[in-house]
C-alpha cells in the first residue's frame, strides 16, 4: 500500500502537483498566510491540510504522502523519524503557542468561572497537543475532576474553537491564535507551568517525494517574514 501510494504522488506531481502539507489546527491563520508567501518567493503551490497531530502522525505511519507535517508537539515528529517515516536533519522548532481559556461572552479571568459551566470544550487530549495541555491545566489547577463530565471533545483544536463560537461550548480551552484571529469574545492566557510547553515541530517526511521543496519550506518557516507572522498571531519563535 505504500509503495502504490508512493507511485500515485509521483505520478500527480508530473502532472504539477502541490506541495502537500499537514498541519496542526492551531496553525492554520499564520499558516494560510506563510503559505502563500512561499508560493509566490519560490514558485511552488502549496496545498494545506489541517487536522489533529496525532491523527496525522498515524497516518503518516501508514504510508499517507504528506511532504511535510507541521506538528504541536515534538514527540510525533521525532517518533515518525525513530520509525523511519521522517527525515532526521528536516527536524525544526519554528514556534511555541500558548494555551488560553476562551469564550464568547463570559468572564475568563479565573479558571474557577468553569465549575458553573455546562459544557467546557477541549480538542480530544488524545490525539492534540493542545487537549493533552488543557487537561493538564485543570489538574494543575485542581478542577479536573469537578468537570471532567462536562467537557466535549473535538477531533483537534479548532473543532474545539467552533464549539464555543457556535454556542456548544460556554467556555473553550483554545490556542492563543485561533482566539486572535476570531477577534471576537473574552480569553486569558494559561501560565505556561501549568502545562507541558507546546513546541510546534516540522519534519520532512520520507513518503512524500517533492524532498528539495519540502526542505525549503521548512526553512521558509524560520525566515524572517513567517516569523513576524507568526509572532502576529502569538507565537513565540526561537
Amino acid at each position: 500500500m505504500r509503495v502504490l501510494l508512493a507511485l500515485l504522488l509521483l505520478f500527480s506531481v508530473s502532472l504539477g502537483q502541490s506541495l502537500t502539507v499537514a498541519v496542526a489546527s492551531s496553525l492554520r491563520p499564520p499558516m494560510v498566510e506563510i503559505a502563500k508567501l512561499f508560493e509566490r518567493s519560490k514558485g511552488v503551490k502549496v496545498k494545506l491540510s489541517f487536522g489533529s497531530s496525532g491523527s496525522f502522525f498515524r497516518q503518516i505511519l501508514g504510508g499517507a504522502p504528506y511532504d511535510v507535517f507541521l506538528s504541536a508537539n515534538r514527540r510525533y515528529p521525532e517518533e515518525l523519524v525513530r520509525r523511519g517515516s521522517a527525515v532526521r536533519d528536516s527536524l525544526t522548532v519554528f514556534a511555541r503557542g500558548r494555551l488560553v481559556l476562551f469564550s464568547l461572552d463570559r468572564d475568563v479571568g479565573d479558571l474557577r468561572v468553569l465549575l458553573s459551566a455546562e459544557r467546557v470544550a477541549v480538542a480530544n487530549p488524545r490525539y492534540a497537543p493542545y487537549g493533552r495541555a488543557a487537561v493538564e491545566t485543570l489538574k494543575s489547577a485542581g478542577l479536573y475532576e469537578e468537570i471532567k463530565g462536562r467537557l466535549v471533545y473535538g477531533s483537534n483544536v479548532g473543532q474545539a474553537f467552533q464549539f464555543v463560537v457556535s454556542g456548544g461550548a460556554e467556555y473553550g480551552f483554545v490556542s492563543l491564535s485561533l482566539a486572535k484571529a476570531y477577534g471576537k469574545g473574552n480569553y486569558t492566557i494559561i501560565p505556561e507551568n501549568f502545562h507541558s510547553p507546546i513546541e510546534h515541530v516540522g519534519v520532512v517526511t520520507e513518503a512524500g517525494v517533492r524532498k528539495e521543496a519540502a526542505f525549503e519550506f521548512i526553512k521558509f518557516l524560520k525566515g524572517k517574514q513567517a516569523r513576524e507572522i507568526f509572532g502576529s498571531f502569538g507565537f513565540e519563535v526561537p
